[in-house]
Order: C-alpha cells, then structure tokens, then sequence
C-alpha cells in the first residue's frame, strides 16, 4: 500500500510539474516534506521549489534556517537547485532511479554530452545515467582537457594560418607583376629581391610550424600536470562531503540518544505516579467522600486527564509522524 501511494505522488508530481509554485511558504514546506518521503524520484520537484523559495526570497531572508529545519544541508541545497536548474526531466526518462550525487554529476557536464556514450579508462563504453558518480567525474575532467587543449590548438593553428595567409597574399602579390619591358628577355630589377622574399616567406612557414608543435607539446604536459591536480583535488573534496555527511548523521544521532535518555527518565517518574495511583485507587473508599467536595472534583480531573494523555501518546505510538 505504503508504494503503491508513493506512485500515486510521483504520477501527480510529473502530472502538474508546470503548474506555477505557491509563493505561501508553508503549503511550498508541506509539498518539500512530501517529496522527501518518496526519495530520490523527486529530487528534481524538491530542487525546484528550494530554488523557487530561495528566487522569490518567500522565507524573508532566512532561506538556510529554513531549508535547515527540514533536515537539509547547504550541500545536498545547492545540488537539488542545480540539478533542477540544468536538467529537464521530461527529456531524461531514467533520472527517477539516480541519486543525487550522479544527477549533480550529469547537470554539470556540458549539455550536449549528458545523453552521448563516453570512453572510460577501463575499455567499457557508458552512456551517463550508467555510470558511477567516480566515473562521472573521470568522464568530466577528460571531456574538461580535450576541451581545454582544443581550444590552446585551435587559437595556434588560427595564429598560424593568418600568417601563412599574409605571406601568400605577399606571394601571390609578388608573382602578378609585370615585368617593366615585356619584350625583352631580361631578369626584372626585383626578380631577385621576389625570390629571397620568396625564400624568405617558406623558410618564416617552416619556423612557424615548429612553434606551433613546441608550443602543443608543451600544453600537452602542462595539461597532464594540472588534470591530477585537478584529479586530486575532486579527491579531497568527495572525502570531505563524506565527511561532512558522516557529522550530520553523528549529530542526528546525539540528538536521537538525548532524547531517548530524557524519555527513559520521564517514563521512571510517570510509572512511579502509576504505582502511587495505583495505591490511592486499592486504599480510598469513595463511598466516604462527600459528593460535592473539592477532593472528588479533584480527583476526578486528575483521572480526566490520565485517560486523555494516556489515549493521545497511544494514538502517538500507534501512528508515528515523521518528518
């Protein structure tokens, strides 16, 4: 039953995604807290709103103490927006079965490679929504240096070809001029000063070429050290967010284990109350307390209110409300 509703919700959700969000942050809290109970199928209607909360500034400056008291980290915030933000779910069928890490992942790699196949390192060939949040990063700092040297390439190259281009045109300059006297088979005044110019133009080409492999070569290995720097450094911060995530659960837990002492200390005293009760009940004869008198209005309150808290922490117990 309890899936069965939770696809209720998830088919809703897809249903009115283009419905505009209420600016009343209450009913925008309750619809986060609903998405957050059918996990990660709604991560893309959970970062929706945070971003729409955070847009219209609906909670009044204090977005973070809000997002907060859902039991939400600045971490997990960021990711949900950015996700929602630079993916559309309609166009990516099997984002429901990701989680967060890899939808972060995908939503920041260059939109034209979030849906094409990739080489990894290990021979296999995956398209993204297949792959590891490792092998995600590993596809990104790949995809981040062939960019990065195409770019270095394609500005030598254009470098290049514009100086070969003016030397041409000084070429081509240089071969369409007449001769002073055609009728005379003589060497024009300037033959030689074309053909050194000449000479000059290929010998220019050539030493031009051998910088532009110098200088690839040299991105090329300045391009290997800074991707494991880069390397290294997407390293460190996946230990810190696992770290940062392990101190949340360490808290959550240091809460869980106060309240539970204060619960087993509350519970000594009441069942102490119960056994002092239960003295009262065996020991009092009714019969010898006036009708009207304070003491059985009294003690007719206190039973009141016995039954009504008893029958509320049972309801409690039996049906608990988490957030």
């Amino acid at each position: 039953m309890e899936n069965a509703g939770r696809r209720d919700i998830t088919s809703q959700a897809e249903e009115t995604s283009a419905v505009e969000l209420s600016h009343n942050l209450t009913t925008v809290t309750t619809e986060i807290k609903t998405y957050q109970s059918i996990g990660g199928q709604a991560i893309f209607e959970i970062g929706r709103r945070l971003k729409w909360v955070k847009e219209n500034d609906l909670a009044h400056g204090e977005f973070m103490n809000w997002y907060e008291e859902l039991n939400m980290n600045k971490n997990f915030v960021s990711k949900a927006i950015k996700i929602a933000s630079n993916i559309d779910e309609s166009n990516f069928p099997t984002s429901g079965n990701l989680g967060v890490e890899v939808l972060y992942e995908i939503a920041t790699m260059p939109p034209e490679e979030r849906d094409m196949p990739q080489h990894l390192d290990s021979g296999e060939v995956k398209k993204p929504d297949e792959m590891t949040v490792r092998e995600l990063r590993e596809t990104k700092r790949k995809l981040a240096a062939a960019y990065s040297e195409n770019m270095a390439n394609q500005t030598l190259l254009t470098q290049a070809d514009k100086k070969a281009q003016k030397l041409q045109a000084q070429v081509t300059k240089l071969q369409q001029r007449d001769p002073d006297i055609k009728q005379v088979e003589v060497e024009p005044a300037d033959y030689q000063d074309t053909k050194a110019d000449l000479k000059a133009a290929n010998e220019k080409i050539a030493d031009l070429q051998k910088l532009v492999d110098d200088a690839v070569d040299d991105h090329n290995q300045r391009l290997a050290y800074e991707l494991e720097l880069e390397k290294a450094k997407a390293d460190q911060e996946e230990i810190k967010a696992d770290l940062n995530d392990l101190e949340v659960k360490r808290q959550n837990m240091l809460k869980q284990n106060a309240q539970i002492r204060e619960v087993q200390k509350m519970v000594k005293s009441i069942n102490e109350l119960l056994d002092n009760f239960a003295m009262l009940r065996n020991r009092l004869d009714t019969t010898m307390l006036p009708d009207e008198s304070s003491l059985v209005q009294g003690l007719t309150e206190m039973a009141d209110k016995l039954i009504e808290n008893g029958q509320v922490l049972h309801d409690d117990l039996a049906h608990p409300y988490h957030v």
